[in-house]
């Protein structure tokens, strides 16, 4: 005990410096959780590609300013053709691209705007602190101008477009899922109608696409009602245009909504299990339609329809389509099926028979969206394909000389097919199409697509359209 008065200053300093150690090991290692546990955070919200905010930043930045009661626009976009320079050029250069693009956010997005990446092509856009709608449109501009600039990576020049949906939140208060619904609904109006530019949410896009409940419902009683119809786009033989052909596109006479292209309502049939029923419809009507125009003395018209992808390898789907086309008593070739969507190489054995099938009936194959990879180019050449249909919306129509393109379809000649070159909107990418080796062309340049009905006048009045596209064809390749 004597000991410990005797020393007891000197204890109590030990204890005090003891208890200072203690707690600097203790706030240095909470230091360090913090600081890892704020490193974890950001890898958690960052894309590790672009360092732009994730899909997981972007939920939380929303439900945020919504909490908060702010003034915002949210938009979503996709890189229209990104795809295709993915698979021409290699996943490297679409890394690459990606960059691009972000960077191009930086370039025009102002303090009060930003944008992440949600996954693959897609990007989302917040901007606060607005209070019109003027104010998001001037920023959208600025946008639009710098992201229609090619970018240029490892000497390829590439330009690609984009589809922007907006939604505004001034006014009126949505949810998060308002919010996203309405923009993704605004992107795929725009995409559906050209692209390359941005399209508002509004209150009749919101009548058409926002209530897919009742939708479901209607789509229900759509194919029992007869709603259900088709559209016809011609399609030109650039080297012999006295051959006209036409792509055949659903469509669905809404009771209420009036006219509805596909692209509104097929993902949901498809959830639904409708797609094989409507492929079937299309193709009787085709079929229909082409003896029409056969009995009426146009024996040399090919009409393509369009045929789901994730329902064409069902064997009974399969069968079913063989047995309508031979039904028919239909002229060499003149139906053409066009696939939709990507080939998978492990399933190459299984569109082999059933192009193999086709062919054996005097059909056509047409690849849509056609996945060319260099590693796969000696498998696909085993399928029996006539013709690959590349969009022309990974051109600029500020750019001629656009690489991608014409890889692209030297390429798919070297293989052995045809190429039709499809939404050709504009006469710089109509010249762009000749002039690197189309073999078709069709877009609303040349021929919005029509009811089936109006498709007769055009055959009947075809030598007067054909004296225009013969002008066009040839001005086109005097550029060469």
């Amino acid at each position: 005990m004597d000991f410990f008065i005797q020393y007891k200053d000197i204890l109590i300093e030990i204890l005090k410096a003891a208890i200072i150690a203690i707690a600097a090991i203790l706030i240095y290692k909470l230091l360090i959780r913090d600081k890892n546990s704020k490193k974890v955070r950001k890898q958690a919200y960052t894309d590790e590609l672009t360092g732009k905010g994730n899909r997981y930043l972007f939920y939380a930045d929303l439900d945020k300013l919504i909490d908060q009661d702010k003034n915002i626009a949210v938009g979503f976009m996709d890189l229209d053709g990104f795809k295709q320079v993915n698979d021409t050029l290699g996943h490297d250069i679409g890394d690459e691209l990606l960059k691009a693009m972000s960077l191009k956010f930086d370039e025009a997005l102002p303090q009060n705007a930003k944008a992440y990446r949600l996954g693959g092509d897609e990007f989302a856009i917040i901007i606060e602190k607005i209070n019109t709608k003027e104010e998001v449109i001037l920023i959208l501009e600025s946008l639009k101008n710098i992201m229609n600039k090619p970018a240029v990576i490892e000497n390829n020049t590439i330009s690609i477009e984009y589809s922007l949906g907006v939604v505004l939140a001034i006014d009126e208060r949505y949810s998060r899922k308002d919010l996203i619904n309405y923009a993704d609904n605004a992107m795929y109006y725009i995409k559906e109608h050209g692209g390359n530019d941005y399209y508002f949410h509004n209150d009749s896009l919101k009548a058409k696409l926002d209530n897919n409940v009742k939708m479901e419902k209607d789509l229900k009683k759509a194919y029992d009602n007869n709603e259900f119809g088709i559209n016809l786009q011609p399609r030109i033989n650039v080297e012999d245009t006295s051959k006209i052909g036409f792509e055949a596109l659903l469509n669905w006479n809404h009771p209420v909504l009036g006219n509805l292209d596909a692209a509104y309502f097929i993902t949901q049939a498809e959830t639904m299990g409708l797609t094989m029923k409507l492929d079937e419809y299309v193709l009787k009507t085709v079929c229909e339609k082409i003896m029409e125009f056969k009995n009426k003395g146009y024996s040399n018209v090919q009409i393509a329809v369009n045929i789901s992808n994730k329902t064409a390898l069902k064997k009974e789907f399969v069968d079913t389509i063989c047995n309508i086309i031979t039904s028919y008593d239909l002229p060499k070739n003149s139906l053409q099926i066009e696939m939709t969507g990507s080939i998978e190489t492990s399933k190459l054995e299984a569109y082999k028979l059933m192009f193999e099938r086709l062919k054996q009936i005097d059909v056509d194959i047409i690849i849509n969206n056609f996945d060319i990879k260099q590693e796969s180019l000696e498998l696909f050449k085993e399928l029996p394909i006539d013709e690959v249909k590349i969009s022309s919306s990974i051109l600029s129509s500020e750019i001629i000389n656009d690489k991608v393109f014409l890889d692209l379809i030297v390429l798919c000649k070297d293989l052995g097919y045809k190429v039709i070159v499809g939404k050709i909107n504009d006469d710089i990418k109509l010249v762009k199409a000749i002039t690197d080796g189309a073999d078709k062309i069709q877009g609303d340049f040349l021929f919005k697509k029509m009811d089936e009905s109006l498709a007769e006048e055009v055959l009947i009045n075809y030598g007067t359209y054909r004296l225009r596209i013969d002008e066009i064809i040839i001005n086109a390749k005097k550029i060469l």
